[in-house]
């Protein structure tokens, strides 16, 4: 490769914020660096080169990051990301540790990182390191035992954290100086270190909780770095700057604003700022606003139109003139009329009982709701679609019909009677399969005498918990419960699989429906394998149709699957006397893992 070619990639890296990156990988005192940008599964990556990768246990969920990219959320019950031990984890004469952290409370200690206990220590003594915060105050803590029985020292920062924000936190240790604390980049607290240190142990490293299980993390946790020498106040500023502008104020999608004025955060570098505003994401340069500012908010004195929508994004500019795109934030301005309805308008996926509710338009005194079936009755408020006048922006027509669209109207008055006249807004209601709210823990009604699962099929499917509550209570998606279906394909017949029946038989072609909608949800520890749906019709003609990713099964979000009917060949849809939900392969099954999936929200919809 030429010069010039060796100076372009260079300058590419340099403008793109990955050299930064290379340059930390490439430090040779770096040794673990998670960022938590993997998104999924159950290993957290190490991006120092020396493969100190953590396994996640509990269930840590996978969330957007401080930086731009991911995070782990973390519970405060059970996660935990643990790194096998390694005497090169272990920590001398000189060390640091940051991260990026957001704490959901203050209620206890919550421990960062940690690796711990020492010798002879019970299981809850800090070992050779331990950085948490503190219970209330939020201070930063670093521990270290002085001995391998119950001796230790502890440091405190002089500046606390409080919960709902981010932080970026370190700490610093040279054996016989001093411990150094530092939120946001500025010292918070230098504490002379005399204490006899290091006191080693075989222990593995742990993010997000101790040994003893004392305390789990709760909240997020981003970009974990360890290094084994003290990083210098400047260095420690750079590894927690911020490149891109944040905090936007008005938050991102942010409802019912009124005030021209957008704030924000600036990167931690940062002199200038180029603003863009307009009325769509895709922001040029006929949407610079306000070019090279010098401030961090900018006022539009056009004002805002009332009910539209605002994107606006901030670049930054550093002292070398490197510019870095921001993110693309944005807002609704409030209207004078009701707006953002729910169910959206044109919504084709409403349950059949409906709670409508919208956001209400300026200085409004009452609502004047118009409902029914017919567009035009509806628009010309008709007598039998008047539902009279409210004051709370919602409504509950009651049990619709599925698959039907149905219309509505919200007129708003304001002081001294000023009728404000609403657009109309349609959805169109699906047909219930099942939202799993019904089965209770009663004999007879439990959800596993509904679904059918291994311990009748055969399968290695097991349908709710072992204990009551048998359906899922936490982890749902609407509604109070959801359906825990655990898979075990290690063993013959090498798929799992629960089956509801339906008498009489089904009709999943009523008024033109031409889609199966479910949600599944899985955990980040779960073996991936093919998830599938399987229908049956009252002549025993069955199609299966899968998931075209099998990592969907390690997925910590709800995921939304549409089928198209019509990807069931050969099954007569309006007669449907079975549905399958399964993980493996029924028709080539192998050897395959195990892990724990959760259903919720079964319907069908039409266009």
């Amino acid at each position: 490769m030429g010069k010039t070619r060796l100076l372009l990639v260079a300058a590419v890296l340099l403008s793109s914020g990955v050299a930064s990156e290379v340059r930390a990988a490439e430090d040779p005192n770096l040794i673990g660096w998670w960022r938590f940008d993997d998104g999924f599964g159950s290993v957290a990556r190490d991006s120092s080169g020396r493969g100190h990768d953590g396994m996640l246990l509990g269930e840590p969920e996978w969330v957007a990051g401080s930086m731009g990219g991911g995070a782990l959320s973390f519970d405060g019950v059970d996660d935990i990301v643990q790194v096998a031990e390694t005497p090169a984890l272990d920590l001398g004469t000189a060390f640091t540790i940051s991260a990026w952290l957001k704490l959901n409370n203050l209620g206890t200690y919550y421990f960062i990182l940690d690796k711990s206990p020492s010798g002879t220590a019970p299981s809850n003594y800090p070992g050779n390191y331990e950085f948490r915060t503190a219970v209330s105050t939020g201070v930063l803590q670093l521990l270290h035992q002085t001995s391998e029985g119950t001796t230790y020292a502890t440091y405190n920062s002089t500046t606390g954290l409080t919960a709902g924000r981010w932080y970026h936190v370190a700490v610093t240790l040279v054996k016989g100086s001093s411990v150094k604390f530092y939120l946001d980049g500025v010292p918070a607290g230098n504490v002379p270190q005399s204490a006899n240190f290091p006191v080693l142990n075989d222990e593995p490293v742990r993010i997000g909780g101790r040994k003893d299980g004392y305390s789990f993390f709760n909240g997020q946790l981003d970009e974990v770095r360890l290094y084994n020498r003290a990083l210098t106040d400047a260095e420690i500023r750079q590894v927690g700057a911020r490149p891109k502008a944040y905090d936007p104020k008005p938050a991102d999608g942010s409802l019912a604003v009124t005030m021209p004025l957008l704030q924000w955060t600036p990167a931690t570098f940062a002199l200038f700022h180029n603003v863009y505003m307009g009325a769509g994401p895709d922001l040029t340069e006929a949407n610079l606003v306000a070019p090279r500012s010098f401030v961090t908010m900018y006022y539009h004195l056009a004002g805002l139109q009332p009910g539209m929508t605002y994107y606006w994004r901030v670049d930054e500019i550093d002292a070398a003139g490197t510019v870095q795109t921001g993110d693309v934030w944005s807002f609704i301005a409030q209207a004078l009329t009701a707006y953002h309805p729910n169910p959206a308008d044109g919504a084709n996926d409403a349950a059949p009982m409906p709670d409508l509710r919208w956001l209400p338009g300026q200085a409004v005194v009452k609502h004047h709701l118009y409902f029914g079936d017919n567009a035009d009755a509806v628009s010309q408020g008709a007598a039998g679609t008047d539902k009279g006048e409210r004051t709370d922006p919602n409504f509950t027509p009651g049990a619709l019909e599925s698959l039907s669209t149905y219309y509505w109207r919200v007129d708003e008055i304001a002081a001294g009677g000023v009728v404000r006249t609403g657009p109309v807004w349609k959805f169109t209601t699906y047909l219930p399969v099942d939202d799993f709210e019904s089965y209770t823990d009663d004999e007879g009604k439990q959800i596993y005498e509904t679904w059918i699962d291994g311990w009748t099929n055969g399968t290695g499917s097991t349908v709710g918990n072992t204990t009551a509550p048998f359906a899922e209570r936490t982890i749902i998606r609407s509604g109070k419960q959801a359906m825990p279906l655990d898979y075990n394909n290690v063993a013959s017949p090498f798929y799992s699989e629960t089956e509801r029946e339906f008498t009489p038989a089904e009709d999943w072609t009523a008024n033109g429906a031409d889609t199966l909608v479910l949600h599944v949800r899985g955990r980040a520890s779960n073996a991936a394998a093919s998830l599938y749906v399987a229908i049956e019709d009252s002549t025993k003609r069955l199609a299966v149709v899968a998931y075209p990713d099998p990592k969907v099964t390690g997925s910590t979000k709800w995921i939304q699957w549409k089928i198209p009917l019509s990807s069931f060949t050969g099954v007569n849809l309006a007669r449907v006397k079975k549905l399958y939900l399964g993980v493996g392969d029924r028709q080539n099954s192998a050897a395959g893992g195990a892990g724990r999936l959760y259903l919720d929200d079964i319907y069908v919809t039409r266009p």
